[in-house]
């Protein structure tokens, strides 16, 4: 039913092209008229033919259309158009004006019922293409225009944009409100950076829309700041509404060339989005991920092994305070000698860890080793007070005696609390976000000072930050890679350093690795830095080393 009507409609728009329409009906009746002269006159049947684009310019024009057309096709076939050309006897005036009339009430009334075919089946569309209560469209429509992308070879981004926490916004403003709140959200989206493409709803929390590609020149960073902006507060009726956001991406036609394929990889990637706590996940980089699903399990196990056999090791990179050049801490950074694949980051094994009970396992064998290594500093370099920084898994702050067993470590080791500081990503925080901050509060309460990793990449805890027991930001390194590259970013990091600041928190820019980075972050008033500008993490006989030897950076 759904394809009869859209030929039906695609039929319709020809007449758009309306000079070549009507020229078209025009030279038809024309020919006829000829036809009929040349077969004998209005004596015999041909005159019938007329019905032909008398009927088409109904179909095209309605009313309109067909009563003109059948004037025109009456008065060729009418008081010039001789009864029986070889005898050359004309029509009476009855003859022909009542065939023009007949004409007439056969146009007008086949325009006006194409007029009304033409409502019902927009109507039908409406239902089927359309949601009722916001009059978006829906994953029909949607899956048909791809279809029509593709056919045309767009290169395209297809993004779905899912509200996490729709049944809050919907307990709020209630059932009679929701569809106007939804007009007026996807009105933000259309706002951001002018986004002129439709915009789908494929349910009351999912919506959908397409980018070109050639209408974004960096498409990681401009997902950044879409997450940003749609995360910003929605005034409605007075209130203030926020949306957590999560999205989902896949591409054409790198992924695939079918509608149903994109959709589906879109909705994965969203899941994968939701599992690995993060605002956006491109399917091209879920492919990338699972190539290391089956080995999982074996690293777990190896994990485990090493635990046991020592063969971790903590690294160590200083955060140098802006203003007075003093190492405000160093953050322990763990490496893993693997028996077999030998040095290797935490990036080939953490995330993998923390999705089992084994992070806790790690986390206390790193806050150990940090607080004896502290001990060493403490031997090897004199220094009054030196810090360390680690970093927790949400995991470990919903272990019930996690802050006992830190300070029982602590205390074994003859560590003050105040010289420890640990850093947990904002994302991760969002996870319980009220009990986080009750047991952020109580490690406050022992004089541990708290870092918010990666901000700006999660972007979650925006609306929160106020309320979080955190003494110091992260800006996320992204942003600190784009400076003097992208302008916006720049405006990013300058409008999370005067918050910040607002909110009488210190600001900790990481990943700096040049001089032109350095001063924007010192123009900005940014507090502390790290980065392979300053150092590299290094274990801590080579920090000792770094330490003795630098003049330039101070410790307390």
């Amino acid at each position: 039913m759904i394809k009869r009507q859209e030929i039906y409609l695609k039929l319709k728009y020809l007449k758009n092209r309306t000079v070549l329409l009507i020229s078209a009906i025009f030279l038809l009746i024309t020919f006829i008229t000829f036809f009929v002269y040349q077969s004998g006159g209005t004596r015999f049947s041909y005159t019938y033919l007329v019905y032909i684009p008398i009927i088409l310019a109904a179909y095209f024009y309605n009313i309109k259309g067909g009563l003109l057309a059948a004037l025109i096709g009456g008065l060729f076939l009418g008081p010039l158009m001789p009864l029986n050309t070889e005898t050359m006897v004309m029509q009476s005036f009855e003859n022909w004006f009542f065939r023009m009339l007949l004409f007439m009430i056969i146009g007008s009334f086949s325009g006006a019922l194409f007029s009304f075919l033409e409502s019902q089946i927009e109507e039908i569309n409406k239902i089927a293409y359309y949601y009722q209560e916001t009059g978006l469209a829906n994953l029909i429509k949607m899956k048909s225009d791809l279809e029509a992308k593709i056919e045309n070879d767009g290169d395209f981004y297809l993004i779905i944009i899912n509200i996490n926490n729709f049944l809050d916004i919907y307990k709020l403003i209630g059932f009679t409100n929701f569809s106007n709140y939804i007009n007026k959200f996807v009105e933000h989206i259309r706002d951001f950076k002018n986004i002129k493409d439709s915009i789908y709803q494929l349910n009351e929390n999912k919506y959908g829309l397409t980018i070109d590609k050639n209408k974004v020149d960096n498409f990681e960073f401009f997902l950044k700041e879409f997450v940003i902006y749609l995360e910003q507060a929605i005034d409605f009726k007075h209130v203030s509404i926020f949306n957590e956001i999560t999205l989902g991406i896949s591409t054409s036609p790198e992924q695939s060339q079918i509608a149903d394929e994109l959709i589906n990889q879109s909705f994965l990637a969203l899941e994968k989005a939701a599992e690995k706590r993060i605002n956006y996940w491109i399917y091209e980089e879920q492919e990338k991920d699972l190539e290391y699903s089956d080995s999982n399990i074996e690293i777990l196990a190896q994990v485990k092994n090493s635990i046991t056999e020592d063969n971790f090791e903590l690294y160590y990179q200083p955060k140098i305070n802006l203003r007075t050049n003093e190492i405000e801490a160093f953050e322990a950074l763990i490496r893993w000698h693997h028996p077999e694949k030998g040095f290797l980051t935490p990036d080939r094994f953490i995330s993998i860890v923390e999705q089992s009970s084994l992070i806790e396992s790690l986390t206390n064998w790193v806050i150990k080793e940090a607080a004896a290594d502290l001990n060493i500093y403490k031997e090897k370099i004199k220094a009054s007070q030196i810090n360390l920084a680690i970093n927790i898994s949400a995991r470990n702050l919903q272990q019930p005696e996690f802050t006992d067993n830190l300070i029982k470590v602590l205390r074994q080791e003859g560590v003050d609390p105040c010289q420890l500081r640990l850093e947990i990503t904002e994302t991760e925080l969002m996870l319980d976000i009220k009990e986080n901050i009750k047991k952020l509060k109580r490690l406050k309460d022992h004089g541990i000072q708290i870092y918010l990793d990666d901000f700006g990449k999660g972007y979650s805890s925006l609306k929160y930050l106020k309320e979080l027991p955190v003494d110091f930001i992260k800006i996320d390194g992204y942003f600190i890679r784009s400076i003097s590259i992208e302008e916006s970013a720049e405006n990013i990091i300058y409008s999370i350093i005067n918050m910040a600041h607002a909110l009488d928190l210190k600001v900790v820019a990481e990943g700096v690795e040049n001089q032109i980075q350095l001063d924007f972050l010192n123009d900005l008033g940014c507090d502390f830095a790290q980065g392979y500008y300053f150092a590299r993490p290094g274990s801590k006989e080579k920090i000792i080393h770094w330490i003795k030897n630098n003049n330039y950076y101070i410790l307390k």
